[in-house]
């Protein structure tokens, strides 16, 4: 599972880089004269997103952008959720579910 980063997104224009489900959701409270880093992750309806790719997302994007950052995917494992609470990041998500990194492991298996 690999992250696809945008590093300075305008707010008006974010609506543009992520899928439709998450477009109104992702415009809601972002300002159209700010900037943002995205980081789109995995959003198909069965994707649970674990902590190793945000961990790495988070690595690769080095700095966020001056109004911060917006991370897209189905849903995100408690882990992934902290991790993205620490960066300071604001968590759009298509549904809400509870789920931890070994949970989520089980799933695949």
């Amino acid at each position: 599972m690999k992250a696809t980063i945008y590093d300075l997104v305008p707010g008006a224009r974010l609506r543009d880089v992520v899928p439709p489900a998450y477009r109104d959701a992702v415009a809601k409270d972002a300002r159209p004269d700010g900037v943002y880093s995205v980081l789109l992750f995995d959003h198909a309806e069965r994707d649970v997103v674990p902590s190793p790719p945000v961990r790495k997302a988070l690595r690769r994007l080095k700095e966020a952008a001056a109004d911060g950052i917006v991370a897209v995917g189905t849903v995100f494992t408690d882990e992934a959720l902290a991790l993205l609470a620490e960066a300071g990041a604001r968590v759009v998500t298509f549904r809400t579910a509870r789920w931890t990194d070994e949970s989520a492991r089980a799933r695949q298996l």
